[in-house]
């Protein structure tokens, strides 16, 4: 079941995201599904060989919520490697959704 508006916890008047990186961590989210990491990891890198833009806001958002400062003007390359443990570190920092496992035994 994809994550809706409704599901996630952010008040933007305290909010310590920009509506974009909200909307990136979204699109993220959506773009992920349940596939294994193999699949996930391929849906990305397509995503962001189609849209560098994407994979640069990506990269600052991760810069981000680790703490670290990125200065005006300085140009990100497009070299950074961006895993799944980054992406999923995204997704709950940014909208508050743990990762869910289901174990189904029958």
């Amino acid at each position: 079941m994809p994550l809706t508006w409704s599901q996630i916890t952010v008040a933007f008047k305290n909010a310590a995201y920009t509506f974009a990186e909200i909307s990136i961590a979204l699109e993220l989210f959506l773009l992920g599904g349940t596939g294994s990491r193999r699949r996930r990891d391929q849906t990305y890198q397509e995503l962001f060989q189609q849209h560098p833009e994407k994979k640069k806001k990506t990269i600052q958002l991760i810069m981000k919520i680790k703490g670290q400062e990125i200065k005006q003007g300085v140009k990100i390359p497009n070299q950074v490697d961006v895993t799944l443990k980054d992406i999923d570190l995204i997704i709950s920092e940014v909208l508050n959704v743990k990762p869910e496992v289901a174990i189904d035994v029958t």
